[in-house]
């Protein structure tokens, strides 16, 4: 597989797509008018970006080994049923980054796109990261427990005692270092508050990581929705708004490269 990956530039960003873990889906329920019988593999992807100005960050970092423990009981046990995730790497996205010549107790900063348990697993092995998140995002999900944490996604387990002192807010055009190379996108829908980024690749490519805004390219290239029984876990209409912003991007911006989180086409970026 091809590895994703732009030469350093004092602007641009290095970047590799990482996975620590998959589920499955039927194509119809990730875009309409897909197949029933198709069986799609829908990896929790991450993506570490470097700058030799600013240092590494994460953007989300995947399930961990956590997330066998934490869904080994009721009321977890109904997440793993309904998505049951296979995991690829014992160590998750904080032993690739160790392979990588990177401490993850050392990464200074992590971006949370929103707080499903496949995008925040490893969120514990990185103690001394600060994270950037919505606030609104994290209002939404701050404090639930049991069933009702379980219906927006969340395994609280999974989140570090001391998150909320490590949370720094970010929304719709954030400038994350204050030089336009690495800016927030509201993509709402799929999550409360979710949030993805565009930056600049070293080769002064523009990049947009989509998070879950849609589950397939086909989505924001032709404009599709996931299917409408999807809404009983997302807002719908909040949904089809955000792949349609990704639809207008992608005709107006041909060069920009659209990564949503769990399509094959962005597990088929990770190094081999």
């Amino acid at each position: 597989m091809a590895r994703a990956t732009g030469e350093g530039t004092l602007s641009g960003w290095r970047w590799t797509v990482l996975s620590d873990g998959w589920t499955q889906a039927r194509e119809a329920l990730l875009i309409r008018g897909g197949s029933w019988r198709k069986i799609v593999r829908c990896a929790a992807t991450a993506v570490l970006l470097e700058s030799d100005r600013f240092g590494p960050v994460l953007f989300d970092c995947g399930y961990s080994s956590r997330f066998a423990s934490e869904t080994a009981q009721w009321p977890g046990r109904l997440y793993r049923h309904l998505a049951p995730a296979t995991l690829t790497e014992p160590d998750g996205i904080a032993g690739l980054l160790q392979k990588r010549g990177l401490d993850p107790g050392k990464l200074p900063r992590l971006i949370v796109s929103h707080w499903h348990a496949d995008h925040v697993g490893g969120l514990r092995d990185f103690p001394n990261a600060i994270v950037h998140a919505s606030r609104e995002g994290w209002q939404a999900v701050s404090g639930l427990r049991g069933m009702a944490a379980l219906r927006h996604g969340v395994l609280p387990g999974l989140l570090p005692e001391d998150l909320p002192d490590r949370l720094r807010w970010v929304g719709e055009g954030s400038d994350l270092f204050g030089d336009g190379s690495m800016v927030v996108l509201s993509l709402p829908g799929h999550a409360v508050g979710q949030i993805g980024i565009r930056f600049q690749a070293g080769d002064g490519s523009p990049v947009l990581l989509a998070a879950d805004a849609c589950w397939l390219s086909e989505g924001y290239r032709l404009n599709r929705s996931p299917h409408p029984i999807t809404g009983l876990l997302q807002d719908l209409r909040a949904c089809q708004a955000t792949v349609e912003r990704l639809h207008r991007l992608h005709l107006a911006e041909p060069s920009l490269r659209i990564l949503p989180c769990h399509c094959p086409e962005t597990l088929a970026l990770v190094p081999v």
